[in-house]
């Protein structure tokens, strides 16, 4: 961002337990070198979105959101999702719906103003917006749609359903430009429980981050690869569930990411349940041990432009030092003006 710090801003799962239907806040943070982090508090909560008052048999949440900077101003892009609690929670039997929003503000640690409560046009979940080279402004969303954003920020111009992996393509879109390619990675449909003597099962559908790359940032995309492995896999740093040779959350498996380049590198941001998975000597349900905690991985491209796995850890990445300031003044040239005289 403009002041030489990398931003983050994340839903927030509730303490107290309750799942996904329970996530009522955003919070930013942010870092100058991505190993200490300042939390700024909250910064949108669903009260903000739909008032004070929880409409009857309705369920709100505020989910996976993107930040982005634009002719001075900071934009949230966020999906509301709706639950009606008529139907219950069964995944199989309940009824929702998932609709994307705006909000902006002048600075990224301060309260954000929603300014238009639905983008129409969109359905879904997971927003990611991104700006080219051009400077023209994508916005990205629920099963892999991608519009033009108009430059008033709130509207979008014909949405259209890009190719990707259809098969495996679940949520969780996120577009990143790398050597003049354009990278769509998201998260792919999976199998679930995992059984816990075995969740290496070879016929069990993963949960990954995959990735598309292509020419445009609306495609045409081929896919490209696994972007990063199931939650846990191949992280040694760490204890293990008792009994077994892994880490506890490897068997909670969303898996979510944003690509953020900083001086020169590229990061994965993503998240595990890590930190919920040792608060505890045993697991409790969702809610209880799955509330998650945010883990930052470097991210590395092969000579050929396929993305290289990441190697997930707790240790987390270098400290990045920064060798020039943050704000770099630059003095104005006196420009001489020429009169013409005109006949």
């Amino acid at each position: 961002m403009p002041d030489g710090r990398v931003w983050m801003v994340t839903s927030v799962d509730n303490e107290d337990g309750g799942g996904y239907s329970t996530m009522h806040t955003y919070h930013s943070f942010s870092s100058a070198d991505l190993v200490n982090w300042v939390d700024h508090g909250e910064i949108l909560n669903i009260k903000d979105v739909r008032g004070e008052n929880d409409p009857e048999g309705e369920d709100w949440a505020l989910w996976a959101l993107d930040l982005i900077y634009f002719r001075g101003k900071y934009y949230l892009f966020f999906p509301i999702r709706i639950l009606y609690t008529s139907n219950g929670y069964e995944e199989k039997s309940r009824k929702t719906k998932s609709y994307i929003a705006v909000a902006v503000s002048d600075s990224p640690d301060k309260k954000f103003t929603v300014i238009n409560p639905k983008i129409e046009g969109t359905q879904g979940i997971d927003p990611s917006v991104f700006i080219d080279d051009d400077g023209e402004i994508y916005l990205y969303y629920g099963a892999h749609f991608g519009a033009k954003l108009k430059e008033n920020m709130i509207e979008i111009v014909d949405p259209v359903k890009m190719r990707l992996d259809d098969d495996t393509f679940m949520e969780a879109i996120w577009m990143n430009k790398y050597n003049g390619k354009y990278y769509v990675s998201y998260h792919t449909h999976y199998d679930k429980p995992v059984d816990p003597h075995n969740p290496d099962d070879p016929s069990r559908k993963k949960s990954l981050l995959s990735y598309c790359i292509g020419d445009s940032p609306l495609g045409p995309f081929q896919y490209g690869g696994i972007l990063n492995h199931e939650l846990g896999v191949n992280v040694k740093d760490s204890p293990k569930l008792p009994g077994e040779d892994y880490v506890p959350w490897r068997l909670f498996q969303s898996n979510h990411g944003g690509i953020v380049e900083y001086h020169g590198q590229e990061y994965l941001f993503y998240h595990t349940s890590a930190l919920s998975s040792w608060r505890q000597d045993a697991f409790q349900g969702p809610g209880t041990w799955t509330q998650r905690s945010v883990c930052i991985d470097s991210l590395k491209y092969g000579n050929d432009g396929y993305i290289k796995p990441v190697q997930q850890s707790l240790s987390g990445v270098n400290k990045v030092v920064i060798k020039q300031p943050y704000q770099i003044v630059l003095q104005r040239k006196s420009i001489k003006l020429k009169r013409y005289q005109c006949s």
